[in-house]
């Protein structure tokens, strides 16, 4: 711990600057929420017990300190014994809203995930009103290319997606075999 006298004090703004005992040394700056513990406020010539740190801009500041012969206040915030008895007792209350708050959310998101998995059950009037289109059995052969070689539109247009080399779609529209099959 370093020494020394308090040569400057702004009591309006709350810092000053302790000389220290070493003479070749920088005036040191000191804020006063450093000295909050103690009793009473500093004046200029009491004497200061610190420890110090230089700051980035090449400054010295004091970091930690108390006026020699000035007791500390029993309510010292840094006493851990005083900060325990300070304390209130911490309330679960602030923990209820958010966690309601998340259970609703995730009440939701389930019910709208499940309304969009359900699989809907169909009933007989859905099953007649439904239309009836057999699957056609098409595959690729090889050489079937042309509209000529085809048997339906549907044939057609299968080949067109799925086959490569067909040339039955000549305006490019997706539309195969217009003037045979598809118009």
């Amino acid at each position: 711990m370093e020494k020394g006298t308090l040569v400057r004090w702004n009591a309006e703004k709350g810092f000053g600057f302790i000389k220290p005992e070493t003479s070749n040394s920088k005036d040191v700056f000191i804020h006063i929420s450093i000295l909050k513990q103690m009793a009473r406020k500093p004046v200029v010539g009491d004497q200061i017990n610190y420890f110090s740190e230089w700051q980035s801009d090449g400054k010295i500041k004091a970091i930690k300190a108390n006026i020699e012969g000035v007791a500390i206040n029993a309510a010292n915030p840094s006493n851990r014994q005083n900060r325990q008895r300070q304390q209130k007792p911490k309330s679960s209350s602030g923990l209820v809203i958010p966690l309601l708050l998340l259970l609703g959310i995730g009440i939701f998101g389930f019910k709208k995930y499940d309304e969009m998995t359900a699989t809907p059950v169909l009933t007989n009037h859905d099953i007649e009103q439904m239309e009836f289109n057999p699957v056609k059995n098409f595959r690729c052969e090889s050489g079937k290319t042309h509209c000529s070689q085809m048997r339906s539109c549907a044939e057609a247009t299968f080949y067109i997606k799925n086959c490569p080399g067909t040339k039955m779609d000549g305006d490019r529209d997706g539309v195969p075999c217009e003037r045979q099959w598809c118009n």
